[in-house]
């Protein structure tokens, strides 16, 4: 689970293979989740959009928000299971789609991150996550038009994604 968008369902075969009473730690750039810490909703979303290529596209994502705790104790790598298990059985789907953490550091501007690791050392499991980045799709794939010099306001050939 390591630079790459995963599912619930991925998360869940990496967690079987860790102990069960562990203590499962999400951690960010910014810091570790608090103690304590409460699912909130585990939802799927589903997405149609248009990108500035005028591309249509339709795709679902699962989100897991997170409340972060303020005292207690981290919740255990087989309650955090359950928990998803579960909820896979009750929502088809909601463990094949790609997987996003929704969360703010206590409680103060909810961001979306992905998984980028997992690590474990004797009393904890710690899943490292990452913020996304916004891009041009177009760009991205190859779709970018050299003769398009109106997208977003650019007006450089190399940076217009619009056809």
């Amino acid at each position: 689970m390591t630079d790459r968008l995963t599912t619930l369902n991925d998360m869940l075969k990496v967690l079987k293979t860790q102990d069960a009473n562990l203590s499962l730690v999400f951690a960010t750039a910014e810091g570790e989740i608090g103690g304590g810490y409460h699912v909130t909703e585990l939802k799927q979303t589903s997405i149609t959009s248009i990108d500035c290529g005028r591309n249509i596209d339709d795709w679902r994502e699962t989100h897991v928000q997170l409340l972060d705790g303020q005292n207690g104790d981290h919740m255990s790598i087989g309650k955090f299971s359950s928990i998803a298990a579960q909820s896979i059985v009750k929502l088809h789907g909601l463990g094949d789609a790609p997987l996003y953490f929704e969360f703010a550091l206590k409680n103060k501007g909810l961001r979306r991150y992905q998984v980028e690791s997992l690590t474990s050392d004797g009393d904890q499991a710690s899943i490292l996550l990452s913020e996304g980045r916004a891009m041009c799709k177009p760009a991205a794939v190859g779709k970018m038009s050299a003769k398009s010099t109106e997208c977003c306001g650019a007006t450089n050939a190399r940076t217009a994604c619009c056809g």
